[in-house]
């Protein structure tokens, strides 16, 4: 074999989450053995997914079922792993199968990706095929069949035959045979040959056959050598013909009764005919011979008798099988049972096992039986037999039937216990344990002392592991038991005290402020919060850093005005804690404060706030806002949040003009 180099390319294709394109090259290496070393070499883009850590090559020959777990090559079993190499050289593969290839890449936690496109290689090695018929140098005439002999390694796709060159004939499928009609040919010398083809394109060619084509017209003379006429014949007898014509005999044929037997091209003519498949009798046996020419010689006939020894090979019949549909007793009657024999049925059987019993076994009866006693209850299938005296067992007839024994046994819980004390509504049952006469197939947990139907949803065919209470506190739970038949057992119970943490912080739900304000000290449009528990706290700030529960400022109640800092665009945070000290996530609200430092105030405005910071009268929201004008600084007023004597000068300097600095 020439040594050759092959280059094939893979498709690219899209794995979630990796990109992988694989190419191929194959190096073919030249051996005096029929098993030739194959390398592939795969080269595929490194993934850019900066997790990933490394390649595995998987290969598998002559199928892509998935996964593969191919094996023989220089560096082990698939999958083969590449570390972080993005090429990798696969040796020591047998060229004589094909191979599958495929690459997966894996992250640095041992995730590993998909397949990527699979790579196919096909195998290497050409059909053989030789020609058989006609032989080299030999004359022929007529339609001859040219018979090729081919075979691969995995298979045959075609044979191709050629007569001086050209192409003639193809056959797909064994035998392979060509008839060539050479009457119309001038006589000569032509040259045949033949090339096989797999399916992996591999091509084999056969020697060349050199023929002499002559016209014939002369029939060939055969007659039948063995058996004697009349003779009286048993077991395996050679039927042998002789046949001879002026050209050559390309074929002889024996047939028995008029019906063909066989069919040889090759000289001594024989048929080694069993005569133990054929019934006892009288019959005739000939032979035709057949030139290349097409001409066709006949033999006298030969009378022959077979006499075998017949012995009985023939099983019994079960005809007929059949049990009721249910039964409520391990011992149910048949409700049919026959079955038949060439000679004579000696024995009849049931059996719970498909697997044929010998003719010899236990529990054989002389007459049918008419009940049959099962080892359980439930869905069973019974199979029945029958014998003969030769020993010959038929085949198995089935029939099911559905056991159901009366159960009226309840199951009894023998322990259920729960840890004293929890900190989850979902508490582990420490021990659940029940039995029962046939089995329980049912558990079921309840917080009700009230006995559930068998029929009720929770049942379980396992013990549940843990059981989920709706409240925290002092609780009692109570295990239950069922069976098949629908009894529930009596109640066991076990009690838990159980405590919740509070890791869940309040949320504030609302929180606005007006668009605008002429003061520092803003009302509250709206502020409110929940909490799984209960809300302990509110809090206003300007700053988004969530405050502790501990931070200074906290209010029981919901304020409803907070004041800023300074008048402009300003931002509030509101705020809520629970008693276990969670503090909710921020809601914010946004007001732009514009303070002036003249107003139209009258004298009862003077008058009013004097009444108000003597303690006479309690301000309302709206006068606090309108009439808390100090202190006055840079010319500015920065109201403190209440009304005082303070108020009432700058009010009154307003009033007459009068400058605050």
């Amino acid at each position: 074999m020439n040594t050759g180099n092959e280059t094939r390319t893979g498709d690219v294709v899209v794995i979630k989450p990796f990109l992988v394109m694989i190419f191929t090259w194959i190096l073919f290496l030249a051996s005096q053995s029929i098993c030739f070393a194959t390398t592939v070499t795969l080269q595929w883009d490194a993934v850019s997914d900066s997790t990933v850590s490394g390649y595995k090559v998987y290969y598998q020959a002559d199928s892509s079922v998935q996964p593969f777990a191919g094996t023989g090559s220089t560096q082990g079993a698939s999958p083969v792993d590449i570390s972080n190499q993005t090429t990798a050289t696969i040796s020591g593969l047998d060229p004589a199968h094909s191979y599958y290839f495929a690459v997966t890449a894996y992250n640095t936690a041992g995730v590993e990706s998909p397949y990527s496109n699979t790579f196919y290689v096909p195998e290497l090695t050409a059909p053989t095929i030789s020609l058989s018929y006609p032989a080299n140098n030999t004359t022929v005439s007529g339609t001859i069949s040219v018979t090729a002999s081919a075979s691969d390694n995995v298979g045959v796709a075609k044979v191709e035959y050629y007569v001086n060159g050209i192409l003639a004939a193809t056959d797909t499928s064994a035998p392979y045979v060509y008839s060539w009609n050479t009457s119309a040919l001038a006589s000569g010398t032509y040259t045949l040959m033949a090339m096989a083809y797999d399916a992996a394109g591999n091509i084999g060619q056969s020697s060349n056959v050199s023929v002499t084509v002559v016209n014939d017209t002369a029939s060939p003379t055969v007659s039948v050598t063995a058996p004697s006429n009349n003779a009286t014949v048993s077991g395996a007898v050679t039927i042998s013909a002789s046949a001879s014509d002026n050209v050559g005999v390309s074929k002889v044929e024996f047939y028995e009764n008029g019906t063909l037997l066989s069919a040889s091209n090759v000289a001594p003519f024989t048929y080694n005919w069993n005569t133990t498949t054929v019934s006892n009798g009288t019959y005739t046996l000939s032979a035709k011979a057949y030139d290349a020419a097409g001409n066709v010689g006949q033999s006298s006939n030969v009378s022959v008798t077979v006499n075998n020894t017949v012995s009985d090979t023939t099983a019994p019949m079960v005809s007929a099988f059949t049990l009721p549909t249910t039964a409520t007793s391990l011992t149910v009657a048949i409700s049919s049972f026959s079955a038949t024999d060439n000679v004579a049925v000696t024995g009849y059987l049931v059996t719970q096992s498909s697997t044929a019993p010998s003719a010899s076994a236990s529990g054989w009866t002389s007459t049918i039986p008419s009940s049959f006693t099962f080892s359980a209850a439930g869905s069973k299938t019974a199979y029945a037999w029958a014998k003969d005296a030769a020993g010959n067992v038929s085949a198995a007839k089935s029939a099911s039937v559905t056991i159901t024994l009366p159960d009226t046994t309840a199951p009894t819980v023998s322990a259920f216990t729960l840890p004293t004390t929890a900190t989850s509504l979902t508490v582990a049952i420490s021990s659940f344990s029940a039995t029962d006469n046939v089995a329980v197939t049912g558990y079921l947990v309840t917080t009700s002392s009230t006995a559930p139907s068998a029929s009720a949803s929770g049942w379980t065919s396992t013990i549940p592991a843990s059981f989920t209470f709706s409240a925290a506190g002092s609780q009692t739970a109570y295990a239950w038991a069922k069976d098949a038949a629908g009894n529930v057992s009596a109640a066991k119970s076990a009690s838990v005290t159980i405590t919740l943490p509070d890791a869940t912080a309040p949320t504030v739900s609302a929180f606005t402020l007006p668009t605008t304000a002429t003061s520092l000290t803003v009302a509250i449009s709206s502020f409110s919060a929940t909490d799984n528990v209960a809300v302990t706290g509110y809090l206003v700030t300007t700053s988004s850093t969530p405050p502790s529960a501990s931070a200074s400022g906290w209010t029981s109640t919901v304020p409803t005005s907070f004041t800023f800092s300074a008048s402009g665009s300003q931002t509030a945070y509101a705020w809520a804690k629970d008693a276990a000290g969670n503090v909710s996530a921020a809601k914010s609200a946004g007001v732009t404060i514009t303070l002036s430092n003249t107003s139209s105030y009258t004298v009862s405005d003077a008058l009013l706030a004097l009444r108000i910071a003597s303690g006479k009268l309690t301000p309302t929201s709206a006068q606090l806002t309108s009439l808390d004008v100090a202190p006055v600084v840079n010319g500015q007023s920065v109201p403190d949040g209440k009304i005082d004597p303070g108020d009432v000068i700058v009010i009154m300097s307003k009033i007459v003009g009068k400058t605050i600095l």
